[in-house]
């Protein structure tokens, strides 16, 4: 009885109930079982060189940068990205529009605005765009191949 009980809550009862089983409980006792819900994270895309390469044309998208600074020095960067570290997204994505623009000099994402993150190889930009999809962002992409890959591609050196 117990097994279906708890089979039930697992389909999807959408409120918290009380189960009263017969099955070695003392007279009296319940069990409560509760749903959580969790909101749907966006999907997050992939990109690859040839969309990141025509963003400089496209003022609309966001191309952000998730490594290091001292990373940048050693590499240089992507045009058009802004540089805003792993670390600290989630604080800067959630920061004053003012406070966004005089920093990075470009206007703060609304939720449905395409960002792109990249970093060394995609795996942080990965975690920056799950960081972006918690705080209700909708429209993200990750650059897999990320800055390895714009080397290669552009004859940089990595």
């Amino acid at each position: 009885m117990l097994l279906r009980h708890c089979l039930l809550a697992l389909r999807g009862t959408r409120t918290a109930f009380s189960l009263q089983t017969a099955t070695n409980l003392p007279a009296g006792s319940s069990l409560v079982a509760t749903q959580r819900f969790y909101s749907s994270v966006p999907a997050i895309g992939i990109v690859d060189y040839d969309v990141v390469k025509k963003l400089a044309r496209e003022p609309q998208k966001l191309l952000i940068d998730v490594r290091e600074p001292d990373e940048l020095t050693k590499t240089g960067q992507i045009p058009s990205s802004i540089n805003i570290p792993l670390g600290i997204v989630s604080q800067e994505l959630s920061a004053s529009p003012e406070l966004f623009k005089s920093k990075y000099g470009r206007e703060k994402p609304q939720a449905s605005t395409e960002i792109i993150f990249h970093c060394m190889i995609g795996k942080r930009s990965l975690k920056a765009a799950e960081a972006a999809a918690a705080l209700g962002f909708k429209n993200l992409k990750n650059y897999e191949g990320s800055w390895t890959d714009w080397a290669k591609r552009e004859g940089l050196p990595k």
